[in-house]
């Protein structure tokens, strides 16, 4: 029996991407029946809602994994380390934005980039997301990269083509263009926002943002008289957006891996994407992959998908043959399997790393 305590750290706030992932390792580890597990809670004000979502998962504090006895390896699902462990630790690191994109503002850079390092610095193990996040970490940390394994996260089996009429009112019997979480610059929807401006035409098509944009570019997309959807989410009503779009773009230009990519084409939308970062990892051939900074090229394929429904169709049809390929429970197994190997001590990140890209 594996003695598992977690960082319950952002749960009670990320309930997609990462969090979601993070949310699978737990139901396989407690599916297994081979893994005593624990949350470890740093906020007291969250445990009302770990306890409602986790249910018999007992919380403990910090001070619990300052014990030698209490657990053979501690998780840390949310970059970094944010307390110690007297166990063996696995910190997953998903990507290296805090370095490469630092805030401004000196105290909040600390905050991100602390933990980070903390973990750099006493981590028996960390993991990432993608190849091209575990390059950008090495460096900014000043790691040997073979040190860290790499995990590719799936598309949470959620997440399935079909037939689905739960869509805004709002965009009732329109083609529509989505786009989703978009608010940080790195996201790129300015690219996306002058495309669309050129290539749809109203009201017939529009552009559909979940979660908003960040205040500049929505001064942005008012001067292109650009009309935007702003929708906010469930799980279920994003999951009927992706299988109703008639396009999602994800015009990052850094992802540390691009979830959203994946799920979208796991629910057979077709799906234009950056030829930036991890994305060409994550999505393979299963999306159209343009250059982050050409709006004309990227005005064109939104028309050409639109215009041409055999390109939309053999895209849909790329996107679910790459998802379909992938055991949407390997990656949480793969997890539990790298736990295992740092609480006993072994070192087999060579052979974790996913090298399904």
């Amino acid at each position: 029996m594996l003695r598992l305590g977690i960082d319950a750290g952002n749960f009670a706030r990320d309930r997609r991407g990462m969090g979601r992932v993070a949310r699978t390792v737990i139901a396989a580890a407690r599916a297994s029946g081979e893994v005593a597990l624990e949350l470890i809670s740093v906020r007291r004000g969250d445990d009302a809602a770990l306890a409602a979502e986790f249910g018999e998962l007992l919380l403990q504090r910090p001070s619990q994994a300052a014990r030698r006895d209490a657990y053979d390896v501690v998780w840390y699902p949310w970059n970094g380390m944010r307390f110690r462990s007297a166990a063996p630790t696995l910190v997953t690191i998903n990507d290296a934005f805090a370095f490469d994109e630092p805030h401004r503002d000196a105290i909040a850079r600390w905050r991100e980039q602390a933990p980070i390092r903390q973990a750099a610095r006493e981590a028996t193990r960390i993991s990432t997301i993608s190849n091209w996040s575990r390059e950008r970490l090495a460096r900014a940390l000043g790691i040997d990269p073979a040190g860290i394994a790499v995990i590719h996260p799936a598309a949470d089996p959620f997440f399935t083509p079909g037939d689905d009429p739960n869509v805004p009112a709002a965009l009732a019997g329109k083609r529509y263009v989505l786009l989703v979480g978009a608010r940080e610059q790195r996201k790129n929807a300015r690219t996306l926002l002058a495309a669309a401006s050129r290539a749809l035409r109203a009201p017939a098509e529009t552009l559909a943002v979940v979660g908003g944009l960040n205040p500049e570019d929505e001064r942005f997309a008012k001067g292109l008289a650009l009309a935007t959807q702003v929708i906010d989410v469930d799980d279920a009503l994003l999951r009927a957006l992706y299988r109703n779009a008639a396009i999602v773009a994800v015009p990052s230009s850094a992802e540390g891996f691009g979830l959203v990519a994946v799920e979208a084409m796991a629910c057979g939308a077709p799906v234009l994407a950056a030829n930036a970062a991890a994305l060409p990892e994550a999505t393979g051939d299963g999306a159209e992959l343009l250059p982050p900074a050409d709006v004309e090229a990227w005005s064109r394929a939104i028309r050409r998908v639109l215009d041409d429904p055999a390109h939309a169709a053999s895209l849909r049809d790329a996107g679910l043959r790459r998802t379909a390929t992938t055991d949407r429970l390997q990656p949480a197994l793969r997890m539990l399997a790298l736990l295992r190997e740092v609480a006993h001590g072994r070192s087999g990140a060579d052979g974790l790393v996913d090298e399904r890209a």
